[in-house]
């Protein structure tokens, strides 16, 4: 069995529902890989960070992923420093040898945070990109302002269908991510 360590803040704690109903869970259902769920609501990324430093993993956990930035714009934190957490994930990956899976912030329905998540989504893809996994779950929500707003419960949170849709998109692609790891 594959065994994969989630990271991140509410997105993948499943929030307001629950670790049972996140895009997680459903990957888990779906693909049979277990997805052990270390999202925790409120964290930033440094949060996040903290955590994966603090806590060894089973040594049968080789693939690690991480979702976060959302609540460090929320809290006020600048670019740089998100872009800094990115690294440190980045760094921290390398140096335990765990392949690194990087899901792309999620768009809202507020426009002017948009502008903001939109930038760190091209900030993650430069700095992750070619170097980890990316895994972009946008069009499992919804491309549009009217599919977006349809797919959250307060325009940050998906409601559970769409954590469901989440996972029904995520499963195979992340099936075959850890496939071509092991090939590799």
């Amino acid at each position: 069995m594959k065994y994969v360590a989630c990271y991140g803040d509410s997105l993948v704690q499943g929030f307001p529902f629950g670790p049972r109903y996140s895009w997680t869970a459903q990957v888990e259902k779906l693909t049979q890989i277990k997805m052990l769920n270390y999202g925790v609501c409120g964290d930033c990324c440094d949060d996040i960070i903290y955590r994966m430093r603090q806590y060894a993993l089973p040594e049968y956990v080789q693939h690690v992923i991480f979702l976060g930035g959302a609540n460090d714009i929320l809290q006020g934190r600048r670019l740089e420093d998100i872009s800094r957490d990115y690294k440190r994930v980045l760094e921290w990956c390398e140096e335990k040898q765990y392949s690194l899976c990087v899901v792309l912030p999620f768009i809202s329905t507020e426009q002017a945070l948009n502008r903001q998540l939109l930038n760190l989504r091209q900030e993650a893809e430069h700095i992750c990109g070619g170097k980890a996994f990316l895994l972009d779950l946008q069009p499992a929500i919804g491309l549009d302002a009217g599919a977006r707003f349809k797919a959250y419960v307060d325009g940050i949170h998906p409601k559970s269908q769409t954590y469901e849709a989440m996972g029904n998109y995520a499963a195979p692609l992340i099936w075959q991510w850890l496939k071509e790891e092991k090939e590799a």
